[in-house]
């Protein structure tokens, strides 16, 4: 349809600013022969003008500005969406889920990540997955002999090992928003990643990363040490202008056109055509 792409009160103005016109035309032409004519000439006018002003408000830069931020929240929901549907379905007996975050992620409640965290966590209980700990990285230490203050590495090994063995045991799946160590001889310092889990049997994690390389030994995606990830299509921005077109309603169109899912079962295919994705060394 010819209006299909317009947004509703951008439409309306429109409508708005032809019915003052006809309105303005035929007081014009009645002006002289009826007695109402000048009135609608006038009231026609008034419409017409007031669409004008009002087509500032909800077109150009400010209605690009609300498409982009519906888009957003429409391929945060269908990234959300999709993992908590792959942990539910990878989990169908019950699971217990913990969130890796970044500290300044987690301190910005308005951060792309920590948005992304609650909504994960949402979608997650909605599906009856348990919500466990969020486990937070690359916090704000103090220097004990000099006093300064500095922040922790997010991806630090030490430090990772440290948080999510503090977890090891008790959940099933770790949703990671922080990264990886860049190296495999670091990755495979982090208990989590090497170990199982004798308490559940399981021990997985999913990562969440969108861009670039995940820094993943993909001998532990094989094995299922890592249960799968999520991340972006390096050309999608430039295919799909956020601006200027609307995201799909349906959450799997969306996801599709942003991101794509690689899982145990998946891998060895996404390898034979992206050679280079995973961390060698």
């Amino acid at each position: 349809m010819i209006f299909a792409d317009i947004e509703l009160p951008v439409l309306s103005v429109y409508i708005a600013m032809a019915v003052g016109f006809i309105i303005m035309v035929w007081g014009i032409k009645n002006m002289n022969t009826k007695s109402n004519g000048r009135i609608f000439m006038g009231l026609g006018a008034v419409i017409v003008f007031g669409s004008v002003a009002a087509s500032f408000f909800v077109s150009g830069e400010k209605s690009e500005d609300a498409r982009l931020e519906k888009n957003v929240r429409i391929f945060r929901s269908a990234k959300a969406e999709k993992a908590a549907s792959y942990i539910a379905e990878r989990f169908s007996d019950g699971c217990t889920a913990a969130f890796l975050i970044d500290d300044e992620s987690n301190s910005d409640s308005e951060s792309e990540s920590y948005l992304l965290l609650q909504e994960v966590q949402n979608r997650l209980s909605a599906k009856g997955v348990s919500c466990g700990d969020v486990i937070v990285v690359g916090e704000m230490t103090t220097d004990k002999k000099t006093g300064e203050e500095k922040r922790e590495d997010p991806v630090d090994a030490a430090i990772m090992k440290k948080k999510l063995d503090q977890v090891y045991d008790k959940v099933d799946v770790v949703v990671n928003f922080a990264g990886l160590p860049n190296s495999i001889s670091e990755l495979k310092k982090i208990s989590f990643l090497t170990k199982k889990n004798t308490g559940t049997g399981k021990n997985n994690m999913l990562l969440m990363i969108d861009n670039g390389l995940p820094y993943v030994d993909q001998e532990m995606l094989k094995s299922g040490r890592v249960c799968a990830i999520i991340d972006y299509i390096s050309d999608a921005g430039a295919a799909f202008d956020m601006q200027k077109n609307s995201a799909p309603k349906d959450l799997s169109e969306a996801f599709d056109l942003f991101y794509y899912l690689i899982n145990p079962d998946t891998v060895g295919n996404y390898i034979s055509e992206n050679e280079n994705y995973f961390v060698s060394k």
